[in-house]
């Protein structure tokens, strides 16, 4: 499923969007397939973004800040009463340029959740994924936006590089739109995202900020990258 998740999410990761993210709130992004479920609650504020798993099974908090603008990403959790930013810094190669650009078809279907009206739009590759998309333009932050900071996660947390590549092409339905569904389109162990619990609120600054944390720079710790 690992391996599924974060091919679903470079899906969006190296688009640039040219459309302003006007979305400030918190969602919960629901991650599932035939054997595992997982929960992370996302708030956005301007150009940041705070990820964090909901998992009884982590012993405590832990939360990604990570902002648009940046190469850096911080790990928020406490040790013994003390506060830790544990810094992450990725590098941005260059795009893969030896690969097809996908093709998108719209069917014309819709269908209402979390209160947003979604047309359904079929996403092939030309590698052998297949993705059913239900998207929306209404909620003010686009996939684009989105995975370009969950590429940002996943680079800076599994070696630091943050892969991109022109496969996936800047398609209006990307810019545009935000994923409400998304569902691997096979028979067995699909993953199917869908994003939930969407709340529009102004939340407070403090909170996309390291103020208060003591950072620590993976890269000044010894045989730790």
């Amino acid at each position: 499923m690992r391996k599924t998740l974060i091919c679903l999410f470079i899906v969006f990761s190296g688009i640039t969007s040219l459309w302003a993210q006007s979305f400030e709130g918190t969602f919960v992004m629901h991650v599932q397939d035939d054997n595992s479920v997982n929960l992370m609650s996302i708030a956005v504020r301007k150009d940041k973004l705070i990820l964090e798993p909901l998992d009884p099974t982590i012993p405590k908090p832990v939360k990604v800040l990570m902002s648009k603008n940046s190469n850096d990403i911080f790990v928020l959790t406490e040790e013994s009463g003390i506060k830790l930013a544990i810094k992450y810094t990725f590098k941005n190669p260059p795009a893969d340029s030896t690969v097809s650009s996908i093709t998108v078809q719209e069917t014309g279907k819709t269908k209402t959740l979390e209160g947003f009206v979604c047309k359904e739009v079929f996403v092939d590759d030309g590698a052998g994924q297949k993705l059913q998309l239900w998207v929306t333009p209404e909620l003010g932050l686009s996939m684009a936006q989105l995975y370009e900071y969950l590429g940002k996660f996943s680079a800076g947390l599994n070696g630091g590089n943050y892969w991109q590549t022109v496969k996936f092409n800047s398609s209006d339905i990307y810019k545009k739109n935000m994923a409400l569904e998304v569902k691997e389109v096979k028979e067995k162990d699909a993953t199917v995202i869908f994003i939930k619990k969407i709340s529009r609120t102004t939340l407070p600054e403090s909170d996309f900020s390291t103020e208060g944390y003591m950072v620590v720079d993976m890269k000044d710790i010894p045989g730790a990258e």
